[in-house]
């Protein structure tokens, strides 16, 4: 199965997907938020161009994109990891960009996603409480290991990665370095 794509050889399609994707970072970083005004009018705008680039089968490609970017991200959302913005941001997206390329940055935007949790956290991190309770965990291991973890069960907090952005770098990303994108790794 042929999984190369090249975007420049769609400019209205990326020039639509980044001004999409910015305007959504944009929101979801200042808001917490990505707008169905931004949204939907691109899912609406990728549907109408792929007919008019691919006729019945560009609006295959599109839906097939819509839902290779936006299943993923149904399921995050139903189990309570993302937001509502994020599943329609990804499926439009997909819908823009088609199958393979929505694979691809669905893919590069997860990556991406995933190192700002990772940095996110760390920069959260109180270092004596961590020492504190690594200490105590390793003094009740010899009661075993359900216990101890029982016994440190962490506080829980809600934090979140505002996923807009991290879907603008990522189709960046596919955009501008195409020979290093997580698909480019398995031609």
């Amino acid at each position: 199965m042929d999984m190369t794509y090249d975007l420049t050889l769609m400019p209205a399609a990326a020039a639509l997907a980044v001004a999409c994707a910015t305007t959504a970072a944009v929101f979801d970083h200042r808001h917490g938020q990505i707008p169905n005004a931004v949204t939907y009018p691109c899912l609406l705008a990728g549907f109408m161009l792929a007919a008019i680039s691919g006729g019945l089968a560009g609006i295959g490609l599109a839906f097939a994109g819509l839902l290779a970017s936006g299943l993923i991200f149904i399921i995050a959302f139903a189990a309570g990891g993302c937001g509502g913005g994020d599943v329609k941001l990804m499926a439009a997206l997909g819908a823009v960009l088609g199958l393979w390329p929505a694979v691809d940055v669905t893919l590069a935007s997860l990556m991406i996603g995933g190192a700002i949790a990772v940095f996110s956290m760390a920069r959260r991190v109180q270092w004596g409480v961590l020492a504190r309770t690594v200490g105590l965990f390793a003094l009740l291991l010899p009661a075993g290991f359900r216990d101890a973890a029982t016994v440190l069960k962490p506080r829980e907090t809600h934090h979140t990665v505002r996923f807009g952005v991290a879907a603008a770098l990522g189709l960046l990303w596919c955009l501008f370095m195409p020979d290093f994108t997580p698909l480019s790794l398995v031609r």
